[in-house]
């Protein structure tokens, strides 16, 4: 066996962890409480625990992402003209992620709260104003139960929304998040594709749709969701990096390199994608790319799921290189 194919044979062996980049991320949905998106408004998140403070705009859907976030507490701040100042501390600490649904009070007269969505987010909004209070509140208590890791309280409280109003898309989804963090994949799949069918625009839905189909292995069908995702919201690093996975597990390497590279480019401070990097950078046979990589995962994430068997990889790969080369002869 030739070193190159060797190092290529070793590369399979370091595994990409397929649920990582939906860890860490604050996500959510802002509207008005006259079912209107709340579009281009600035959200704030700060941690003073971690000395971190940032800041994002959200689309015209009123859909906002913090992706990348290191497990803590964080604050949420969303203040404006038109409507009363928002804030909420949000746990991520044990969870590791969590959505949004945040209702902005209008400063405005009562007539003018009347105006009726317009636009491509009209039937989103119109189905958000829909929702009962009592679905609201049992949905509000899924997300509480669902941030200490009652997996069974949430999903009670999740399938009392659908009862209540069914077509509760965002119930859904989280419901199926709750059985897919619970490795119930075959729950969790249903629940993903009817959130996506009821709100095809939520792509939050279809990214873990696509996570949940390519941990059943259903690769063909993991990547028209995450295609879909990518429709709706380009610039998501974790979509890229899901679907560059799902390229990798196809063998189709030539195809994940640009989504991976985009989600370096989007997050380059998250660690898992360089590791798929190095893996790729040994299928075009450059071994020292690789190794850069890897050393990029190890200093991001030193302690990481994958630490180990980068380690090691990064370890045979120094060795096979300090190896003298074959002479070629005439």
């Amino acid at each position: 066996m030739s070193r190159i194919l060797h190092l290529l044979v070793l590369a399979l062996l370091v595994s990409t962890s397929v649920t990582s980049w939906a860890q860490n991320f604050i996500r959510g949905l802002v509207r008005l409480d006259n079912g209107q998106a709340a579009d281009h408004v600035i959200v704030r998140l700060r941690s003073d625990k971690i000395a971190f403070q940032g800041e994002t705009q959200t689309d015209t859907q009123g859909k906002f992402v913090f992706d990348g976030l290191y497990p803590s507490t964080y604050h949420l701040t969303i203040e404006g003209q038109g409507f009363r100042p928002y804030s909420s501390d949000i746990d991520i600490s044990m969870s590791k992620m969590s959505y949004e649904q945040i209702t902005l009070q209008l400063d405005k007269e009562p007539e003018a709260r009347a105006v009726p969505a317009e636009g491509p987010a009209g039937p989103l909004n119109a189905r958000i104003a829909q929702i009962p209070p009592a679905a609201r509140k049992e949905f509000d208590a899924g997300r509480r139960r669902m941030k200490v890791q009652d997996d069974v309280g949430s999903a009670q409280h999740f399938q009392k929304a659908i009862a209540l109003f069914p077509q509760y898309a965002e119930a859904y989804q989280l419901l199926g998040v709750v059985h897919l963090e619970s490795g119930n994949l075959g729950e969790a799949e249903p629940e993903l594709q009817k959130a996506a069918e009821i709100e095809p625009h939520m792509s939050t839905a279809q990214f873990a749709l696509g996570i949940c189909r390519n941990l059943m292995a259903k690769y063909a069908e993991a990547e028209a969701a995450l295609l879909r995702g990518l429709a709706l919201d380009p610039e998501s690093p974790g979509g890229h990096y899901e679907l560059a996975k799902t390229y990798w597990a196809l063998g189709r390497w030539q195809d994940a390199a640009p989504h991976v590279q985009k989600a370096v480019t989007l997050k380059p401070d998250v660690a898992p994608p360089h590791v798929l990097l190095g893996n790729i950078a040994l299928r075009k046979r450059d071994p020292q790319q690789a190794l850069k990589e890897y050393h990029e995962y190890l200093r991001l994430d030193p302690h990481g799921d994958m630490a180990l068997s980068t380690q090691r990889m990064v370890d045979k790969i120094e060795q096979a290189l300090k190896q003298p080369q074959p002479k070629v002869s005439n």
